[in-house]
C-alpha cells in the first residue's frame, strides 16, 4: 500500500502565508517577463526573477514545515490540542 501524505494543517495563518508566497511567485514571474519583453530592462527582469525564486523557496519551506507538523500530529493523536 502506498504511503499517503498527511493533510496540511488547517490553520488560517498558515494558509494565508502559502497564498501570499504563491502570489509573490506569480508577481515575480509576471514582472520578469514584462521587464524583458515590454520594457527591455534587464535589472527589473533580474529583480522579478529573484523575487520569484526567493518566494518559491519560502513557499517550499512552509509546505515542508506544514507537512512535518501534520505528520507529527498524526503520529501523536492524543497530544494535539483541540482546534480553536
Amino acid at each position: 500500500m502506498a504511503h499517503a501524505t498527511p493533510p496540511l494543517p488547517k490553520n488560517g495563518i498558515y494558509r494565508l502565508i502559502l497564498w501570499l508566497m504563491a502570489a509573490i511567485v506569480v508577481c515575480g514571474v509576471i514582472l520578469a517577463i514584462a521587464a524583458e519583453t515590454l520594457v527591455q530592462d534587464t535589472a527589473l527582469g533580474r529583480f522579478g526573477t529573484g523575487l520569484a525564486l526567493i518566494g518559491g523557496a519560502i513557499y517550499g519551506f512552509f509546505r515542508w514545515l506544514g507537512a512535518r507538523e501534520a505528520r507529527r500530529r498524526q503520529a501523536q493523536p492524543g497530544d494535539t490540542p483541540p482546534p480553536p
